[in-house]
């Protein structure tokens, strides 16, 4: 499993078992990689905004708050594209920036084609 798939399937699944921590070497085992290299991985959601957090100790793990995350949706490529011009047009507004930054994430996972036409 590469780990751009690997982060998003941990994602998942703590998003899963929320509000209980899931321990790194249960996705270890899953994943098929080492325990270190799970526990590098929340490091890395976190640099992305993701509001992972760590509990140290026996019961700890890596958990995530449901209510300050949303689960993938799916959009279809008109949709998509619909939410890309409505984000700039917060470019004069105080959440320009996270406008910004929402409308680049659309941006990426739309098929060339249609990111094109944006």
């Amino acid at each position: 499993m590469n780990r751009t798939d690997r982060l998003y399937a941990l994602v998942e699944e703590v998003r899963a078992v929320a509000p209980r921590p899931r321990s790194a070497p249960w996705p270890a085992r899953r994943f098929e990689v080492s325990v270190r290299t799970v526990e590098r991985d929340p490091e890395a959601l976190r640099k992305s905004g993701l509001p992972i957090r760590s509990e140290a100790g026996r019961a700890g793990g890596y958990g995530l708050d449901r209510d300050r995350t949303l689960p993938p949706v799916t959009l279809g490529a008109a949709e998509a594209l619909a939410i890309s011009v409505a984000l700039r047009a917060a470019a004069s507004t105080p959440f320009a920036a996270a406008a910004h930054r929402a409308g680049q994430k659309v941006l990426a996972v739309l098929p060339a084609d249609v990111r094109q036409r944006a």
